[in-house]
């Protein structure tokens, strides 16, 4: 009886924290190098064709854990001065059976603001859904504590009512940027789908507003010898406001060559200001590849339900043919590929 009511302790865990984060999307570390996440735009950014993959677990507490798997592409068509993106994501939630996985397309138009600027308007489209598996759930009416059993069947009204659910999103956004500075608006689930299981209720995703920012250091622009040559520090942010929550996201990411180190900051601002997370990410460039890990600490309890803890790990190939060009400069912010 005792294992039973752990597993269902842990399911009502699982199904509050994911209430918690339903609004915010999907947590991630690597926010300065997959800000497509943030700002569907940036697949567009400086004209690169790259591919990708990002998995990341987030440790609920010490038994429950969200697996997240995400895999992108970009492509850019020159000439015709549009970019296309693509991503997948999928997140499980094995202790309940819960799927959520959603695919957008992004079409990105360049302008040409000024000799080194440029807007990148987007409109993306998703295609999303969410599974759950009913055999993982536990219905009052099949606990018997009598005995200490749990029924395989149950006659609960819910229970009938809970489905797969599919769904269109929409999204817009733009960001301005060139070689020292970018900045970033989005707005998702502009036409606010209903992801609700219980086909009787209507639980409509809010929409989302959120900026980003961010500005390159050169930290040797002299090219001393004790740094390597190519040396760089980008501080970024974003804000993202999903009803009457705000999160904000800040990194400070250091590129000393082809090695990378970052610090990153998860915030949030509902009835009181908090800090959640706070992490640490390390990356490597090796040819056309491009490899990071990261680790965040959790901070502080919701509800008492900690912040996740997150580990991730990606791989991203980048395909562009000006590439050979460019290697050795392992900056951030480039425009030499929209030439």
């Amino acid at each position: 009886m005792m294992k039973k009511r752990q597993l269902l302790y842990s399911m009502v865990l699982s199904f509050l924290f994911m209430n918690q984060i339903k609004s915010q999307e999907d947590y991630f570390l690597h926010q300065s190098r997959f800000m497509q996440k943030s700002n569907s735009s940036y697949f567009g950014m400086n004209s690169v064709n790259k591919v990708g993959v990002l998995y990341n677990s987030l440790s609920i507490n010490e038994t429950e854990r969200i697996d997240n798997k995400y895999a992108f592409a970009a492509v850019s068509f020159d000439e015709n001065k549009f970019s296309l993106g693509f991503d997948l994501n999928s997140l499980n939630v094995e202790s309940i059976g819960l799927v959520k996985s959603i695919f957008n397309f992004t079409y990105i138009y360049k302008i040409q603001a000024s000799n080194k600027s440029f807007f990148l308007p987007a409109l993306s489209i998703g295609v999303g859904s969410s599974s759950m598996n009913l055999d993982n759930l536990i219905f009052e009416d099949q606990l018997d504590a009598a005995i200490g059993s749990i029924s395989t069947e149950t006659i609960d009204p819910l229970g009938e009512l809970i489905s797969n659910v599919n769904y269109f999103d929409l999204g817009v956004s733009l960001i301005y940027h060139n070689d020292l500075y970018i900045l970033g608006l989005s707005i998702k689930h502009i036409n606010q789908p209903n992801t609700s299981f219980n086909k009787e209720s209507d639980y409509k995703k809010p929409l989302g507003i959120s900026l980003l920012g961010g500005y390159e250091f050169d930290l040797n622009p002299y090219e001393r010898n004790f740094l390597p040559r190519y040396s760089y520090l980008l501080a970024y942010g974003s804000v993202s406001k999903y009803d009457n929550i705000l999160y904000m996201n800040l990194e400070q990411d250091v590129q000393f060559g082809q090695f990378s180190f970052g610090l990153n900051q998860q915030l949030s601002n509902d009835a009181s200001f908090n800090i959640n997370n706070i992490g640490l990410t390390v990356g490597l460039s090796y040819e056309n590849f491009e490899f990071g890990a990261g680790y965040n600490f959790a901070i502080r309890t919701i509800d008492k339900i900690f912040s996740p803890s997150v580990f991730e790990i990606f791989v991203a190939f980048n395909f562009s043919k000006y590439r050979r060009n460019q290697r050795g400069v392992f900056k951030h912010l480039q425009t030499d590929n929209y030439y």
